[in-house]
């Protein structure tokens, strides 16, 4: 196998981090009241020791964090090191998974040029991982990694965090990242900041319903 199949407009590029925001704003409509959250950046990138893409922040700054459908993708927030929010944190792997998904790779060819040691998770499904490759100076260029339960194995895309979004929107991947492929084609879909959760959704009077 080689590397990951995208189609043509994916092989000479598309929406730059930026770009790519501004199409989400008009892709994902907001069901809840809380648009964006502040964020000291300064005090994220002492948190981590490095700046975080700068995708990522714009998205934070528009969206926050939260889920895009119901568990469909959960968007983490980051950790500043001060008052920290409750819920997911942008971190690195588990330990257990660090152990056990190192030699899991979709792709043969992408075997032995990333380390999982490296990653730093941003997003989750019910069944899959999704994270940057966090090498290099410039944030702007990790690519996303994806460990997916379908293949129980990583795959690597070469393309930032809100161009991975958009193309899984626009149903770009020739062959679907995640597990999931119920939203497969849907074009557009509902993002809830996760403090606009309803602790009774699973009664039926949640926000998604």
């Amino acid at each position: 196998m080689g590397e990951p199949t995208f189609t043509n407009e994916m092989a000479t590029g598309g929406s730059g981090g930026g770009d790519a925001v501004v199409e989400l704003s008009h892709r994902l409509s907001c069901i809840g009241p809380t648009r964006g959250d502040i964020v000291d950046w300064k005090a994220v990138e002492a948190a981590y020791g490095k700046q975080l893409p700068s995708d990522y922040r714009q998205f934070i700054d528009t969206f926050g964090r939260g889920s895009i459908e119901q568990q469909w993708v959960d968007i983490c927030g980051p950790a500043s090191g001060s008052a920290e929010w409750e819920g997911m944190r942008v971190d690195t792997l588990p330990p257990a998974m660090l152990r056990g998904a190192a030699d899991d790779w979709n792709l043969p060819a992408q075997k032995g040029l990333y380390r999982v040691e490296d990653m730093l998770v941003w997003g989750i499904t019910e069944a899959d991982v999704l994270t940057w490759v966090a090498v290099g100076p410039d944030p702007d260029r990790w690519p996303v990694a994806v460990w997916a339960r379908q293949h129980s194995a990583w795959t690597v895309y070469p393309v930032g965090m809100a161009e991975f979004l958009v193309r899984l929107l626009r149903d770009e991947f020739e062959e679907w990242p995640l597990s999931d492929v119920s939203f497969r084609g849907a074009g557009t879909a509902r993002f809830l900041h996760e403090d606009d959760e309803d602790p009774d959704a699973d009664l039926g009077s949640g926000p998604w319903n």
